[in-house]
């Protein structure tokens, strides 16, 4: 099989399963929150991984403190 043919059938598949669209629309970033968390025994100032949520998805502080528990993550909210 050439390599055009090959690339026309997978395109004719992907057509099939519906995974071209005819129209497309924009995802901005979001706002980000205060809160900004250091993950897995970071801390402020170090060079781990840093999460910081959209506004609004915030754990509550059930869940902050549990992953401090359960994988050492530090959450800290940003001075205004």
């Amino acid at each position: 099989m050439t390599q055009e043919k090959l690339l026309q059938a997978l395109h004719d598949e992907n057509e099939r399963l519906g995974l071209y669209k005819d129209a497309y629309t924009l995802q901005f970033t979001p706002e980000r929150s205060e809160w900004t968390c250091y993950m897995f025994g970071n801390k402020p100032g170090g060079a781990g991984i840093i999460y910081k949520p959209s506004e609004g998805n915030v754990p509550n502080w059930f869940v902050r403190w549990m992953m401090k528990i359960c994988f050492a993550c530090t959450w800290v909210k940003d001075k205004p």
